[in-house]
């Protein structure tokens, strides 16, 4: 099994631009041999980086284990750096002082076919990485997006629940209203029942004052009644007593 890799602080041959980040060939030490490996200092969150080439390598399609600090893919098939099996390792690590950190990311291709030309294998390796590089915009992309669907699911969620609560409201204030429609007819009904109940009274007062003029003339009729009663009486008595 390989043992650790190491890089040699030596910068060899030149550097690739891209996007103002510089791809460097450099070396590693893997075991007893020093194999061409390259690296590049990004402006970026190690977080970022680092979930960028997790994801990376999965696109791929590489089983992949921890060794040494180092993402390792054994036996690997990598179409852009060999059409033959390749054990790549990949190391994401922030680098530097607090105030000048950076994001270094290191790659390191062994072939496991020694007829493989290294200088090829490096070219295609730097290849490889400003593939990743590129990569990691997309990837930024996609986990923006991620939060930005997050955050459209949160605000859907609310405006769902405001919906609801002013449909509620809306509808609390409808039943109100029909209630008031309500209490009004039955008011304007009681009105109407007032109204014949006045009128009601009104004929009875009436009845009672026709009925107050009728009993007077009734009381005079009796009292005449009973003065001729009586009249009569004294009558019946003197001729009684005449009869005797």
């Amino acid at each position: 099994m390989m043992k650790k890799l190491f890089l040699v602080a030596a910068l060899l041959m030149t550097t690739v631009a891209l996007k103002a980040q510089s791809i460097i060939e450099t070396v590693a030490t893997v075991g007893d041999l020093t194999v061409p490996a390259v690296t590049v200092s990004l402006d970026k969150e190690v977080k970022t980086v680092q979930g960028a080439m997790t994801q990376y390598l999965k696109e791929l399609k590489l089983k992949t284990s921890k060794e040494d600090g180092y993402t390792v893919a054994r036996n690997a098939f990598v179409e852009v750096i060999s059409s033959s099996p390749i054990n790549l390792f990949t190391k994401v690590e922030e680098q530097g002082k607090k105030k000048n950190r950076a994001t270094v990311v290191t790659v390191c291709a062994l072939s496991t076919d020694l007829t493989v030309d290294q200088n090829t294998l490096k070219a295609n390796t730097s290849r490889w990485l400003n593939g990743f590089i590129s990569y990691i915009d997309r990837y930024e992309a996609q986990q923006q997006m991620a939060v930005e669907q997050g955050n459209l699911k949160k605000a859907e969620s609310v405006a769902a629940k405001a919906a609801a609560s002013a449909a509620a409201i809306d509808k609390s204030i409808a039943s109100d209203q029909q209630k008031i429609e309500d209490k009004k007819a039955k008011i304007a009904k009681l009105q109407k029942e007032i109204k014949d109940l006045e009128k009601e009274i009104s004929v009875l007062e009436q009845n009672i004052e026709r009925s107050g003029s009728k009993l007077e003339d009734a009381n005079r009729k009796a009292e005449e009644a009973q003065q001729k009663v009586q009249g009569t009486q004294g009558e019946v008595e003197r001729y009684r007593q005449m009869a005797q």
